[in-house]
This record gives C-alpha cells, sequence and structure tokens, in this order.
C-alpha cells in the first residue's frame, strides 16, 4: 500500500497525545482539551432526545435544516448586526473543525499561502497542509506584538497569499483582538484581495464585561470573511458536533457540494437541538460564560503566587497560557514530567506553533476545587525544579 506522500508533513497532535497520556495514571486532574465538563442545557439535550424518539434521525439537506439555518443567522443578526440570506449564505457543518476544512479545500491550490495569527490552535497548520498549501504564521501575542501586527502581516504577505485565519478571543492564549488591530487586518485584507477566516468559536465566552467584536462587521468585510462558529463551548456541546460558517453563497454553494462528498451533513438530531440552543438557551450561556470567568479568575491568581510562573488573567474562552521561561525548561519537558510527578496534565506551548514555546495551555474545564488541587500540585512541582 502506497501513502500519500502528504501524510508525511502532518504534525502529531501534542494536545492529545497529553491527553492520551493522562489516561495511563490513576488520579489525573486534566487540563488539557477544551472540552467543558459543564452539561448541555437540559432543554437542548431534551430537544434531541425528542427528535431521536420522534424517528429525527434521516439525512438532511447537505446544507442542513432550514430552520437550524434561519437560527443562525437570526442569531448573528442580533450579535453583529449583519445580515445573512439562511439559504445561499450559511452552512451547517460537523463541529467548526467542518467549516474550516471545506472552507480551506474550496479556496486554496497547491502553493498558496495561509496567513496564521499565532500562536494557534494545532489543526490550523494541519488542515492547510492537507489541502497542500503553505502555513506561514505571524505573532500576535502579547501587548507588543498586537501594536505591530498590521505591519509584521503586511511583511508576511506574498504574491501566494490567499486568506488569513484570525482566532478571537483566542486558543490558546484567551485573548482578544481590540478593534485597531482588527481594523488594520481588514485594511490588508481589502487591499492585498484576501479572504479572512474569523473563528469566532469563543465569542460567548468573554470576561470583564467585555462586548464581542467581529472582523466580519466592519466595512467593506463580510463580502470576504467566513464567519466560523460553533455551539461545542457556547452550549457545552463539544460531542454533539454542530458547527457552522456564514459566506458569501458563491463560497457557501461549493462548500456546500464538498459537504456532500465527505459528509453529508450533520446529524439531524443534533441539528434540531442545535436550533433549540440558538432560540432558547441565552440563559444557560450565560451561566457558562458566569462559570469559566470565576474559574480563570481563581486559576490566574493561584498561578501568579507560584514562583517562577506568571500569566494574564485571559480576556475570553477559558485557557490560561502560562510563562514558564524563568524556569529555564522547554514546555514538552515541563508538560510530561508534572504529569508524572503530580499527575496533573496541561499542554505545552510548543503545540501551538514556533510561538508557543515556553509557555504551557491550562484549560480550566474542571470545578474550582479541582482546578485549586491543581494549583497546589503545580506549585509543589515548580519547587523541586527551584530546588535543583
Amino acid at each position: 500500500m502506497r501513502l500519500s506522500r502528504m501524510l508525511g508533513e502532518i504534525e502529531p497532535q501534542i494536545v492529545r497525545q497529553l491527553f492520551m497520556k493522562a489516561k495511563e495514571y490513576a488520579g489525573v486532574i486534566d487540563l488539557t482539551l477544551g472540552d467543558p465538563d459543564l452539561p448541555t442545557p437540559a432543554d437542548v439535550s431534551r430537544a434531541g432526545c425528542e427528535a431521536i424518539l420522534q424517528g429525527k434521525t434521516k439525512y438532511t439537506a447537505n446544507a442542513g435544516l432550514p430552520e437550524l439555518r434561519e437560527a443562525i443567522a437570526e442569531d448573528i443578526k442580533r450579535r453583529l448586526g449583519l445580515s445573512y440570506d439562511p439559504q445561499s449564505e450559511i452552512i451547517v457543518t460537523v463541529g467548526a473543525m467542518g467549516a474550516l476544512y471545506l472552507a480551506t479545500l474550496c479556496l486554496f491550490d497547491p502553493g498558496d499561502e495561509m496567513i496564521i495569527l499565532a500562536p494557534h490552535w494545532p489543526n490550523y497548520t494541519n488542515m492547510v497542509k492537507m489541502c497542500r498549501a503553505t502555513p506561514v504564521f505571524v505573532n500576535c501575542y502579547g501587548a507588543e506584538n498586537i501594536a505591530a501586527l498590521r505591519e509584521n502581516v503586511l511583511a508576511a504577505v506574498t504574491p501566494r497569499t490567499k486568506a488569513l485565519i484570525l482566532n478571537s478571543p483566542s486558543n490558546p492564549t484567551g485573548q482578544v483582538l481590540p478593534a485597531e488591530a482588527l481594523a488594520g487586518l481588514a485594511e490588508i485584507a481589502i487591499t492585498r484581495d484576501l479572504t479572512v477566516y474569523s473563528d469566532e468559536v469563543y465569542h460567548s465566552i468573554l470576561f470583564g464585561g467585555r462586548a464581542h467584536e467581529s472582523i466580519a462587521a466592519l466595512p467593506g468585510m463580510q463580502a470576504r470573511t467566513i464567519l466560523i462558529d460553533s455551539l461545542s463551548k457556547r452550549f457545552s456541546m463539544t460531542g454533539w458536533r454542530i458547527g457552522c460558517a456564514a459566506a458569501p453563497g458563491s463560497l457557501i454553494a461549493q462548500m456546500t457540494q464538498m459537504q456532500e462528498h465527505i459528509v453529508a451533513c450533520a446529524p439531524m438530531f443534533c441539528q434540531i437541538a442545535a436550533a433549540e440552543a440558538l432560540r432558547h438557551g441565552r440563559s444557560a450561556e450565560k451561566e457558562i460564560n458566569g462559570a469559566f470567568e470565576s474559574r480563570c479568575t481563581v486559576m490566574a491568581e493561584g498561578i501568579n503566587q507560584i514562583e517562577g510562573l506568571r500569566c494574564r488573567m485571559p480576556e475570553g474562552a477559558f485557557y490560561l497560557f502560562v510563562d514558564i521561561r524563568a524556569l529555564g525548561i522547554p514546555s514538552i519537558d515541563f508538560a510530561f514530567r508534572l504529569l508524572d510527578a503530580e499527575r496533573v496534565a496541561l499542554v505545552p506551548g510548543v503545540a501551538f506553533g514556533p510561538y508557543g514555546e515556553g509557555y504551557v495551555r491550562i484549560a480550566c474545564t474542571v470545578p474550582e476545587d479541582a482546578l485549586r488541587a491543581g494549583l497546589d500540585r503545580i506549585a509543589r512541582f515548580v519547587g523541586t525544579l527551584s530546588a535543583r
């Protein structure tokens, strides 16, 4: 059997490696995956169960149920003031990953380049490579990089650049791109004729009273932005695998055709539950946001009391990006040694691309008592490093 040469370019998922390694130990506090422990809202689960019992377990249109696409359009209009035709400009996908992959498959030719704002979710890199294109990374973490973001992105643009992808709030950093940064990126996209992927799956998880801002809402940008969303984090529905994209109809039509050949459609009963979440789940959404803000506050305050570690309070999402550079140890060594010594699993920053080294990511996806126990274990482990 002769396998594709492309497979040799796909990078292993270190996040999953740590997750699976943690399964070999007893009593692990697992802070690896962005998989909220909070339950899916009861009304949403009930809608899905009732749909199954009513026999709503068949294929749907490749682009998704009309009622779900209408609910997505209504939600975007309410949040961002943008109008999308639910019949031609919205597709329901198997998670946000499905939307990202379909869009990339439809846009990129071999040799094209995608600018990725980093540190970044590692799947971006592999999706680009799977489509025979080339990822190009621009560091946007920290105030100094935000200030220089427009110039750094502009310097990375070449005749082969077709698109750039941003994720705000960010996985892994919890950083939110400010309005001036979005405006600078929009200017580049317009003047250099680039498509922008705006991965907004964490848009509902914002701290300190922040309001979500989308680059798609800036003048001239709706027509060149692929708005990516998901119910996974927003309603604690990771396993339901419902995502979506809103974009110009010419692209959505091609993505729909490609989806027909790859997965056909998202499961019908999951789509029905998703429509219930979007139309009636606002109070649950606020509760989920509040829970993560409380957890991140506890964890950030605790980390900053450990000598040798420091981190910013995230502005959104539910991750802490912890600076371990003062310890003088590679992030992957820190992660595996911490797991072995103290049974705490987190993710080395190197998993998030070339600008992640020197950091580790903590997902605040366990209850606060487990987070506090994890802090004690991390402090004990760091103390052993300092003692040497």
